[in-house]
């Protein structure tokens, strides 16, 4: 008995897309608009969550829809757009931080760490902290902050930030558990001293 074809997920690529890509990657300002529309707003996002400064949020949104646009004409529908624009997106802001890292400017947000973790649609790793997420965050290691932020601010997966970030699931995994374990010791040494959440 012939089995029927199952149907196609609503996150598969359609056919328009790969049209859309297609044209934007050959410089049609018709179907860029029409991506740049498309990803702009999770790609603010991202940028607002890793940086201080809505300037340097701003700055770094717009190299990585640069980086987005000049890649359309390699966008192969395996994935979609929004998926392959966010993978673009993250390598870019990330490599943005960095390079503020090295130039000395503080890349860790006032308070959009506060903001998109307060707002994330599961359970962050802790619950009522007596300093801001951002002061906790800032103490551990490039590697940590990054991949909490992504999962529990962001809401990606283990396997988006695998991809993302060109390391395998197991090491996303490792970096979460010793972040999040790392967090909860300084917000347990904290109540312990009875230390109260800074304005």
């Amino acid at each position: 008995m012939t089995r029927p074809a199952p149907a196609p997920s609503p996150a598969a690529p359609v056919p328009l897309d790969l049209e859309r890509m297609r044209r934007a990657g050959a410089g049609d300002p018709q179907a860029q608009a029409w991506l740049m529309t498309h990803v702009m707003g999770r790609v603010r996002r991202i940028a607002r969550a890793f940086h201080r400064s809505s300037a340097d949020a701003d700055d770094a949104a717009q190299l990585a829809l640069l980086a987005i646009l000049e890649s359309a004409s390699t966008y192969r529908g395996e994935a979609t757009v929004e998926a392959w624009a966010r993978r673009i997106a993250v390598r870019t802001i990330l490599r943005h931080v960095k390079q503020q890292r090295r130039d000395g400017a503080p890349a860790a947000p006032e308070s959009a760490i506060d903001e998109e973790i307060a707002q994330a649609p599961h359970q962050p790793p802790f619950e009522a902290l007596p300093r801001e997420a951002r002061a906790y965050l800032e103490a551990l290691p490039e590697a940590q902050r990054d991949v909490i932020l992504l999962h529990h601010a962001l809401d990606y997966s283990i396997e988006e930030i695998a991809g993302m970030t060109d390391v395998s699931p197991d090491t996303v995994k490792s970096r979460l558990r010793l972040g999040i374990g790392a967090l909860r010791k300084q917000v347990r040494q904290d109540i312990a001293v009875g230390r109260k959440r800074t304005a």
